[in-house]
């Protein structure tokens, strides 16, 4: 019984550290361009935060602002085209 119990808090409290402090994804904002063709850059302000490395089907980008103004960008290559 009291290593169910052990396991029992263990449990609860990674739950909650997961929960809680686990990711930062909670307080971002995010767009997706899916179908990116391939070589694009994504540009803000002028300046280039990410570019397409091709897959066979082009790629799939991801750009985030950060609650501290940082802007996250990211770009995945497809191995097959995303269907309309």
């Amino acid at each position: 019984m009291r290593r169910f119990r052990l396991l029992m808090y263990f449990a609860l409290a990674l739950s909650g550290l997961v929960y809680f402090g686990g990711s930062n994804a909670w307080a971002q904002v995010c767009t997706v361009q899916l179908s990116v063709h391939p070589y694009a850059t994504i540009f803000l302000y002028g300046r280039p935060i990410a570019h397409c490395v091709p897959g066979p089907a082009g790629c799939k980008c991801v750009s985030c602002w950060a609650p501290n103004g940082g802007v996250y960008a990211a770009c995945y290559p497809l191995v097959a085209p995303i269907p309309y």
